[in-house]
């Protein structure tokens, strides 16, 4: 199982730590659009880390800017959700 894989499977096992360890790297270094979404998610719900949508954004236009569909499907969520209609 490669670092990705690891990242995700504490991810999905609920080790956010663990996660944010390994997926902090390949998000920030590597630039992968898989991990850069992961750590979106972990800022965006606070999961082992203290909640910052801002911090989840930055994170989601990363991955949206190298290809990744579910980043920027987020970020429409959350723009189409704070909008206030008069």
């Amino acid at each position: 199982m490669d670092e990705l894989e690891q990242g995700i499977a504490a991810y999905d096992a609920g080790d956010y730590t663990k996660a944010h360890e390994i997926l902090y790297p390949l998000a920030a270094y590597k630039r992968d659009p898989e991990a850069q979404f992961h750590m979106g998610m972990i800022y965006f719900y606070g999961e082992g880390v203290e909640k910052d949508i801002d911090k989840a954004m930055e994170w989601w236009k990363k991955a949206m800017r190298n290809g990744h569909v579910d980043a920027a499907y987020r970020l429409s969520e959350i723009a189409t959700s704070t909008k206030t209609t008069f």
